[in-house]
């Protein structure tokens, strides 16, 4: 939202702030815009009404105090909203027309959310957009969303009255850096921020380079044409991980399910080629680190989440049950057609030789068999959901979808693996939400997203996943949620002709492509549940062949699930 630096429309953006301040003498150290590049008429108005009530110099030095910090930009945002309130209070007796301003940037604020493309959107940290979602629901009177404690305590510390003098701002912003994130400024500019445009690519850098599950504002669904992208903009590309990476993923996901040495194994297999940068990561959610603090504010909104995912499951129970029950009917009429059925004894029907003898001695006729009720359990089904940020405003339905998912093939006596992936900070994560033993699908509320999406990676991991004792002389079949746009901060490494390249478009979905592929040629059946945008329709029959369909609604998801499933087992009876 603030800049720091100015931009073509930076001519429109200081002429609001002068207006603003009410005077055209002075330089300012922030101008806003939006991320079209648009002037953002509002924040300039904040900017110039900072200057015409406060002490702008003072207020630019507290920002510079902490500027090689690698929270910097996540302060800024913050401290913009403070002070968005404190001008607003103290102006809008003068000036009540920026009442009507105000409650026009909130609107703004809920729109422009599905409409940002992927070299346009910023990177933003989940603290930062829960608190401007609360300001912005508080001023349009609708309710706001669901807080924990913290974030409560956080958005009113961020409420700086309008009774405030400069040194009383000053004050407020220090004990708000304080209070809920250990920072105290040091108070002193630092030759780094002070040097101008090299030093602030450099601190960026720095701060991209070290990916956090990152928030989008992509709706995550319907047919808005930016939605759902990440943005990579050359500065973002993450390095080989380090030790303090994997402390970071074993905080937020849990220690790994599989040991250091079989890991380094797997890796050898799989890191390879274009994914000779990355690592992998296998965990059912267990063994977080507590006491590490950068994971903190992700492991309270991931517990938020599940909450939230758990509310939906209750509130829609109803509904639910009954589409569990119909799905669970047409993959059984599906599965009567393709798979075969176990026998059992009858007085009539093929006879069985070894209780032949039973019929003269004991007149026994039931030394027959014919064919049962009960369908031959030879399928293994691994449920796997991309949990990227472009799923955040999609996160209690996914996790419903694969509850109802779980459930239908759980009733039918198939055996069921739920698990979801992403990509941070190198590391393609596999997180286990329900296990092929477990009768409880509850496990499935804790879907979280967050994060890049490796596909092709996570699938080839998920493929090499095939120790379960449950799935062995089983044929596997792979249902994959997703939105047909693999996207990651880990470039693909050089090979061949090749220098690195970004993860992202063409070349990611044909690596997506070549792994579908490969676990094909390993038996493993592939389709895909579509929840996405039409523009990538394209690459997802590009690297589907066909073996999808797509879900725009609830009530699409018996059919659709069934008529995948039905295609899938066509191809095993035809091989």
């Amino acid at each position: 939202m603030i800049k720091k630096q100015f931009t073509a429309s930076a001519r429109r953006a200081r002429n609001i702030i002068w207006n603003a301040a009410g005077r055209y003498d002075f330089e300012p150290p922030f101008m806003a815009f939006f991320p079209n590049g648009a002037p953002d008429h509002y924040f300039n108005m904040v900017v110039g009404l900072v200057e015409k009530w406060l002490e702008m110099p003072r207020i630019w030095a507290f920002f510079e105090s902490y500027g090689t910090d690698r929270r910097a930009e996540e302060f800024d945002e913050f401290l913009w909203l403070g002070l968005e309130n404190c001008v607003y209070e103290k102006e809008v007796g003068e000036r009540p027309i920026l009442a009507k301003l105000r409650r026009d940037r909130a609107e703004r604020f809920s729109v422009q959310q599905g409409m940002l493309s992927r070299q346009q959107m910023e990177y933003q940290s989940m603290p930062v957009y829960t608190q401007q979602e609360a300001r912005w629901a508080e001023v349009l009177g609708k309710n706001a969303p669901l807080l924990t404690p913290r974030e409560k305590r956080m958005a009113q510390a961020l409420k700086f009255p309008g009774s405030l003098d400069t040194d009383g701002v000053l004050a407020a912003m220090a004990a708000f850096l304080k209070t809920f994130f250990r920072f105290e400024p040091s108070g002193e500019e630092t030759p780094l921020r002070r040097g101008g445009a090299l030093s602030r690519l450099l601190l960026r850098h720095e701060h991209r380079r070290r990916d956090r599950l990152l928030v989008r504002t992509g709706t995550g669904e319907g047919d808005h044409p930016r939605a759902v992208h990440l943005g990579h903009d050359g500065l973002g590309r993450h390095t080989a991980p380090t030790e303090e990476d994997e402390a970071y993923i074993r905080a937020v996901f849990g220690r790994s399910v599989i040991s250091d040495a079989e890991r380094r194994v797997l890796e050898n297999d799989l890191c390879v080629d274009a994914d000779a940068d990355c690592r992998v990561w296998v965990t059912a959610g267990e063994g977080v680190d507590t006491a590490h603090r950068e994971a903190a504010d992700v492991r309270e909104s991931s517990l938020l989440q599940r909450e939230r995912n758990q509310a939906f499951l209750t509130e829609n129970a109803a509904a639910l049950q009954h589409t569990i029950k119909a799905l669970a009917t047409r993959m059984e009429t599906v599965l009567s057609s393709y798979l075969r059925h176990l026998p059992e004894p009858s007085r009539a029907g093929q006879i069985c030789p070894e209780k032949a003898y039973r019929l003269p001695i004991l007149q026994d006729s039931r030394v027959f068999l014919k064919s049962g009720e009960e369908i031959e359990q030879e399928i293994f089904v691994d449920l796997l959901l991309d949990a990227s940020q472009s799923r955040r405003n999609m996160q209690e339905t996914l996790s419903a979808e694969a509850y109802v998912v779980a459930k239908s093939l759980m009733a039918l006596h198939f055996p069921v693996r739920v698990s979801t992936f992403r990509s941070i900070r190198g590391y393609t994560v596999l997180d286990v939400l329900k296990s092929a033993s477990q009768t409880d699908c509850r496990g499935v509320t804790r879907f979280y997203a967050g994060g890049w999406n490796r596909d092709s990676l996570a699938l080839r991991l998920l493929g090499h996943m095939d120790d379960d004792p449950v799935m062995r002389g089983k044929q596997r079949i792979l249902l994959i949620m997703t939105d047909a746009s693999p996207n990651d901060s880990t470039p693909i490494a050089a090979m061949d002709r090749w220098l690195p390249r970004e993860y992202e478009g063409a070349a990611a979905v044909k690596l997506t492509e070549d792994a579908v592929r490969s676990l094909r040629a390993w038996g493993i059946r592939v389709g895909a549940v579509f929840h996405g945008n039409s523009i990538h329709m394209e690459d997802l029959n590009q690297i589907y062949n066909h073996a999808y369909v797509r879900i725009r609604k609830a009530t699409q998801l018996a059919q659709g699930i069934s008529d995948l499933l039905l295609l899938l087992l066509r191809e095993m009876r035809n091989d």
